[in-house]
């Protein structure tokens, strides 16, 4: 009896805890946005309240300054209105207000101004002028002192702020008053006092700006003198700052702000945003480490039981896809753990019985076309030689052997009339059945052409163009073709992007330069030049593809020019000539047992073809 599988879908219900995890998330993000949230308000509320407590002790200490002075001069100087000599207590006064920015009146009982720092106001009363009317109340009252309200003006020379002590004796007060560049003045003083020492957290710090929006204070005076626009912050002179909060770059670090202004001064307050959120970093690691701890519990658990049932079996299912993947067909999946797998595995048993059996119907026809083409490949190149054993000017022999079946390379030859021999060697980018398609179509091609009696360079034009033709794999050929004058060793050649072949001459070896035109199928409406070059009695031309200097031994490393060069340099060594073709087929041969050699191990990745020619003269040589 067939036991019955357990289905994954059972398992796989173990996943939605899953769920727990992007709920733990999920509160994480919130939790931290939350605490982002809450402190960085609490940081601006304590940058405002450090600002509102520096303009507090400001205004008090500026104010102080007021009534302290006018209890000073009250106390020690002038401790009644009483006096018989009014006119020396105001030289005094006057001779003591000079360049200070400030007035002090002598005020009687009456109101009347006894004295005065300003000649102007003697025996004036104090009810004539509305700025000193509001000080009555100190004759009037219980009061002994008196600080009127600031009354900022635009012209720094006037009275803004009046000051007032009861003398002891009833006789009146004294009063100073201070022009508004002095009253900044101690505003400024004030400032240094209040905010040179001053901390907001740890990294934050209070600064002070006159109106011409210069630091005339900071922590320890590290930014004193400065421009304030050079830490980043802009004000606007013509509006008023109530403790604007902001966020902005401060020398460089992004930081909280708030702003106020105070009578021309501005009090600032910074604390750099690093330092807010280092507290909600603390709480957040601690609730990390919380959530930590559940995930890997959950993550473990899931992991455990993921690998076992799950993975476990891809593994499997994998490794064996491996095996087949790389040809091994009989290769069997057996993973049986859960229904779904038991199913998996017949299936995919099932299909590889199946792609064997196309494969090897598949393999049988292409074994059967690949015999095909390579029988006609065959067929069309000239295989027989010598080819022309009436012709007794020249020995030839030619060879190829395909990388593949069927190969892309290829060479003719033919007589073109009594005293021309045309020959051809050429390489198709393509390789296997297209390669071979469009070799036999350019042999044909290139062929018809020489035949015509067209020159080499007209033949390559002509052909060119009748290539490029309906050439939508884009192939291109690389070719050199030249004709041979039999009587006077005269080559006319076209030399369409190939290899330059070595002409062997009293036992030395070396390139024939010619320039080279452009690939045959290249583009349309290409020109291609004849150049000519002259062989000797007994020159040897050989031809090849760069399968043959670019055949790689086992190190990848090239056969190259240089060692064919070498090889072909016989000296007075020459092969033993064989007894139809001469030195062109032990020439060829001779070329392919090195190859052979040099690669032994290593698989041919080009066609290599050669073709040899010597000529051995005609009748004028």
């Amino acid at each position: 009896m067939k036991t019955k599988k357990r289905k994954i879908a059972t398992v796989v219900a173990v996943w939605l805890t899953v769920i727990v995890i992007i709920a733990y998330a999920i509160s994480a993000v919130l939790t931290y946005l939350a605490l982002k949230k809450r402190s960085e308000e609490q940081s601006k509320t304590l940058v405002k309240q450090n600002v509102e407590d520096v303009t507090v002790d400001i205004l008090e200490q500026s104010n102080a300054a007021v009534t302290v002075t006018v209890e000073q001069w009250v106390k020690d100087s002038i401790p009644t209105s009483k006096t018989d000599h009014p006119e020396q207590v105001s030289a005094v006064l006057e001779e003591f207000c000079k360049g200070k920015e400030m007035q002090v009146d002598v005020v009687d009982k009456d109101g009347k101004i006894v004295a005065s720092s300003a000649p102007e106001k003697m025996n004036k009363s104090i009810y004539d002028d509305k700025d000193s009317a509001e000080f009555m109340s100190l004759l009037n009252g219980d009061r002994d002192e008196y600080l009127q309200v600031l009354n900022p003006s635009d012209d720094d020379s006037k009275i803004i702020i009046w000051g007032a002590k009861k003398f002891e004796d009833g006789s009146g007060f004294l009063q100073i008053g201070l022009t508004q560049k002095k009253h900044f003045e101690n505003i400024g003083l004030q400032a240094k006092y209040s905010t040179t020492n001053r901390c907001i957290g740890e990294k934050g710090y209070l600064m002070v700006c006159n109106n011409k929006l210069e630091i005339i204070n900071s922590l320890h005076h590290e930014h004193d003198g400065k421009k304030l626009s050079e830490a980043g912050i802009n004000i606007d002179t013509s509006r008023e700052y109530d403790f604007k909060k902001e966020k902005l770059e401060v020398f460089g670090k992004s930081s909280y702000v708030t702003i106020n202004s105070l009578n021309g001064f501005y009090v600032i307050g910074v604390l750099p945003v690093s330092e807010a959120i280092a507290s909600t970093k603390t709480m957040m690691y601690a609730s990390i480490l919380v959530e930590l701890g559940i995930f890997a519990i959950l993550f473990v658990t899931l992991f455990v039981l993921i690998r076992k049932l799950v993975v476990k079996n891809l593994v499997r299912v994998n490794d064996s896809l491996e095996v087949i993947t790389k040809g091994e067909l009989d290769e069997k999946i057996d993973v049986r753990d859960t229904y779904e797998f038991d199913l998996l595995s017949n299936d995919i048993n099932a299909t590889v019985d199946k792609l064997k059996t196309y494969i090897s119907e598949a393999a049988a026809r292409i074994d059967a076309d690949l015999a095909v083409a390579k029988a006609i490949q065959t067929s069309i190149l000239p295989n027989i030689f010598p080819p022309f054993p009436d012709n007794k000017e020249f020995e030839l022999y030619a060879t190829m052997a395909a990388a593949k079946e069927v190969g892309g390379d290829f060479y003719d030859f033919y007589m073109l009339n009594d005293d021309t021999l045309g020959f051809l060697i050429a390489d198709v980018s393509g390789k296997s059945i297209p390669g071979a398609m469009f070799m036999m179509t350019a042999k044909t091609v290139i062929k018809d052409l020489a035949q015509s009696g067209l020159a080499p360079a007209d033949v390559f034009t002509a052909a060119n163009k009748k290539l490029c033709e309906g050439n939508d794999a884009e192939m291109f050929v690389t070719a050199w073709m030249g004709y041979l004058d039999l009587k006077t060793g005269l080559v006319h050649v076209v030399n369409a992007g190939h290899n330059p072949p070595v002409l062997i001459r009293d036992g030395k070896a070396d390139y024939v330069k010619i320039r080279p035109n452009l690939v045959l199928a290249g583009f349309d409406g290409m020109d291609y030049d004849e150049q000519t070059f002259e062989l000797q009695k007994g020159d040897i031309l050989f031809l090849y593809t760069d399968g043959v200097t670019e055949a790689m031994n086992t190190d990848s490393k090239l056969y190259g020019e240089d060692r064919l060069k070498e090889l072909l340099s016989f000296g007075e060594k020459y092969p033993e000539p064989s007894v139809k073709n001469g030195l062109a087929e032990p020439i060829c041969t001779a070329v392919a047992k090195d190859i052979s050699e040099y690669t032994v191990g290593a698989e041919q990745s080009d066609d290599i073809t050669m073709l040899c020619i010597r000529y051995l003269g005609g009748e004028q040589q």
